[in-house]
């Protein structure tokens, strides 16, 4: 069985390992290796129940499941593999969020009325950025975070431990690269490692400019005016300010919150019809098709091209930033 350890063939697993396999998942914790180096997975299981660990969602415990049945297709397509592969299908019955749970993304009357906003046309002050005034903080977080969760789709945490060394040029390209090389940094999966093009309209808005004020200014993090939180992470205290600032303009549902920028991005892909492969690639996350994560990936260069395709001036007009 799964506490074992013990190696198995891929037609030796039934129906009971993946019952046992989705359960382990559902009490992993999220980082459980940085958490707990050294411990078997049942251990660390333990241990993450005794400290109140948050564990894996939805969206990760089906991504390791997926994983092991995409690993069955390819044995299938490349080594004539002829059993059963009792994982295929099943992550539509994992416990998580449920379909009415799910966040939605921002309608185009909703963008717009975020993006010409006080904290992009002017404000009174940082803590009073959603009343009219005539401040523009364009060195703070507040004002850029938003912008790079629309132009990439990028997680909130992923945006926040952005150093100031991880926004430079590769073959000519202005790229932020997703990494975990401080001990800050946390990625939710393996696929979030990456690289990423920086759309042109990103930098037209001033955001080399900023990085390179940064620079200047000694600091580490492209982010240092956001402290990093009780629970180890930097977006906990920076979502619940972003949720307080769209009820502040009215535009706050239930579906609704920083992370509705990815949903978008997904769609922006899909519009421009750039493949599943590419545009999941480059939010961090797997497809789940055969022989995907055996692939070299795919180029920043390839990545900069699908990304110019994207009509972000349908949506907003960076010349009024």
């Amino acid at each position: 069985d799964i506490a074992s350890g013990g190696r198995r063939g891929l037609d030796q697993a039934s129906t009971s390992d993946v019952r046992d396999y989705k359960e382990l998942l559902q009490s992993t914790p999220s980082n459980a290796q940085k958490k707990y180096p050294g411990l078997s997975v049942i251990e660390v299981a333990e241990a993450a129940r005794q400290a109140g660990d948050p564990l894996l969602g939805t969206t990760s415990i089906n991504n390791y499941i997926q994983c092991v049945s995409t690993l069955y297709s390819w044995a299938a397509t490349e080594l004539d593999y002829q059993g059963k592969n009792h994982f295929k299908g099943r992550t539509k019955r994992v416990s998580g969020k449920s379909k009415s749970d799910e966040r939605h993304p921002f309608s185009r009357v909703q963008l717009a009325k975020f993006f010409t906003s006080p904290l992009y046309t002017g404000c009174q002050s940082l803590s009073s950025s959603y009343q009219k005034g005539e401040n523009i903080y364009i060195d703070s977080s507040k004002y850029w975070v938003p912008l790079i969760g629309f132009y990439t789709g990028m997680r909130l945490q992923e945006i926040l431990q952005l150093y100031v060394e991880d926004v430079y040029q590769a073959n000519g390209v202005w790229v932020l690269d997703l990494n975990t090389n401080h001990d800050d940094k946390k990625l939710k999966t393996d696929q979030s490692k990456r690289v990423i093009p920086i759309h042109d309209d990103l930098v037209t808005a001033g955001l080399i400019e900023f990085r390179n004020r940064q620079e200047e200014n000694e600091r580490q993090r492209l982010f240092p005016d956001v402290a990093l939180s009780g629970d180890g992470t930097y977006s906990s205290t920076f979502s619940k300010w972003f949720s307080r600032y769209l009820k502040k303009i009215d535009i706050k549902t239930d579906k609704t919150s920083f992370h509705s920028f990815r949903h978008n991005m997904k769609d922006f892909f899909r519009a421009a019809e750039i493949s599943d492969e590419l545009s999941e690639h480059y939010l961090g996350r797997l497809t789940g098709r055969t022989g995907e994560a055996y692939g070299t990936g795919h180029t920043v260069e390839n990545a900069a091209k699908a990304v110019a395709k994207i009509k972000f001036s349908d949506y907003l007009d960076v010349n009024i930033l």
